[in-house]
């Protein structure tokens, strides 16, 4: 698995997993994680379309062109970026594991894409 596709797989899955709040749990740090990594994009990517995936994150052209604009911006390749994805994967994984497979995903890859961009 490439960065784009890692990066991609983090944020669809954070998106997805900001469509199911828990109103009994205070902190939302997935939620938080994925804002953060909205916003740097935004701040230091504007070419990126940061927020594409919170309307259908499971889309599969949706997730092509995030991936698409990633890689051309030169954001798949920025370490800050890769840490901010992989730090996002590592949360889902922990907190709400069941974000990868709304997303059509398969839960080993989204392992592999925290592998990958913690790498």
């Amino acid at each position: 698995m490439n960065n784009d596709k890692a990066i991609v797989l983090a944020m669809a899955s954070g998106a997805a997993a900001n469509f199911r709040p828990n109103p009994f749990y205070r902190e939302r740090p997935v939620e938080a994680a994925y804002l953060a990594l909205r916003r740097f994009l935004a701040d230091h990517y504007p070419a990126v379309t940061n927020d594409i995936l919170d309307i259908g994150p499971a889309s599969a052209e949706r997730q092509a062109i995030l991936e698409r604009q990633l890689r051309d911006s030169g954001a798949a390749a920025d370490p800050k970026v890769r840490a901010s994805a992989g730090r996002l994967a590592r949360l889902i994984l922990r907190k709400n594991p069941d974000a990868a497979p709304a997303v059509f995903a398969d839960i080993n890859n989204l392992h592999e894409a925290a592998t990958v961009l913690n790498n």
